[in-house]
């Protein structure tokens, strides 16, 4: 007979699972981007002990799940390496966990549901664990704690660009003002410009001021190229060091030459970078 997480068990992960599953046909760098893409957005199962302080254990809900005590202690399983490391250990769907099960000293193990961001804010404050393992077994996964805050460092440039996306975004009759700057720092165009020489769809930059409804200030680039996201979040990741070490901390605002605010932004002005050149040096004299 089925276990009773087993027949209560939802579809669990299928993207996750189906691009792990490619991965082990060809472990290519763009096959492992692919799995860190869907790590960040899905559940993770996670074994762990938890400690009632002599309370009851609680019963399952109509779901199978359980609601802990609130001062129960959580202690994550954790496993060892061959090189003595420390990794905690997650699952992508419950299939392998239920195949970890199988083992005697890990049966009847409890199960909780983590987050990527989870993991890496653990990682962030153990310095003695050393990564993620992902479905222990013959085909595990392991990722190094670098490679995971790395990750988690550019989703939190993606969030932070959408917030500020958000923030800047133009009503109708909003009245828009764009200028442009007395000055190009170094620190902001730079960083800049050695992101957008490994784009090689972006054509060209321009860096101007928008004013909304005379109280909201910040920067627009334009970029000359179609839309990417992910080289949106890079682009806003290099910028926020300037950014935030500013008194009055101005967000950036990106979108690309197509898109009528590009329009409005290019209309005029020079770019600060060309694809092949690099940042344009001249046309920073000139302002």
């Amino acid at each position: 007979m089925p276990e009773r997480n087993e027949v209560k068990a939802p579809v669990f992960n299928p993207e996750l699972k189906k691009s792990i599953a490619v991965f082990r046909d060809d472990n290519s760098p763009k096959n492992l981007n692919a799995i860190i893409n869907e790590l960040v957005k899905s559940p993770l199962l996670a074994p762990a002990v938890f400690d009632l302080n002599g309370a009851p254990a609680p019963k399952p809900g109509p779901d199978g799940r359980v609601q802990l005590p609130q001062n129960t202690k959580i202690s994550l399983v954790m496993i060892n390496s061959k090189e003595g490391k420390h990794y905690y250990l997650a699952f992508s769907d419950w299939d392998a966990v239920h195949e970890w099960q199988k083992t005697a000293t890990n049966q009847g193990r409890q199960i909780m549901m983590l987050r990527f961001d989870d993991f890496a804010n653990m990682l962030q404050k153990n310095q003695e664990a050393s990564g993620l393992v992902l479905n222990p077994g013959e085909n595990s996964l392991r990722l190094e704690a670098p490679l995971i805050a790395s990750v988690k460092k550019q989703k939190d440039a993606m969030v932070q660009m959408r917030k500020a996306q958000e923030a800047a975004q133009i009503h109708p009759g909003d009245k828009v003002t764009i200028v442009e700057p007395t000055v190009l720092a170094d620190e902001l165009v730079d960083p800049i410009c050695a992101v957008l020489a490994e784009a090689p769809g972006v054509g060209s930059a321009y860096l101007q001021i928008m004013i909304v409804n005379e109280t909201r200030k910040c920067y627009l680039l334009v970029l000359d190229g179609p839309k990417d996201d992910k080289l949106f979040a890079a682009v806003a990741q290099a910028a926020r060091p300037y950014l935030m070490s500013r008194e009055q901390k101005m967000d950036l605002t990106i979108t690309t030459s197509i898109s009528p605010l590009g329009q409005q932004g290019m209309r005029g002005s020079e770019p600060f970078y060309r694809k092949g050149v690099g940042r344009v040096l001249e046309e920073d004299d000139d302002e």
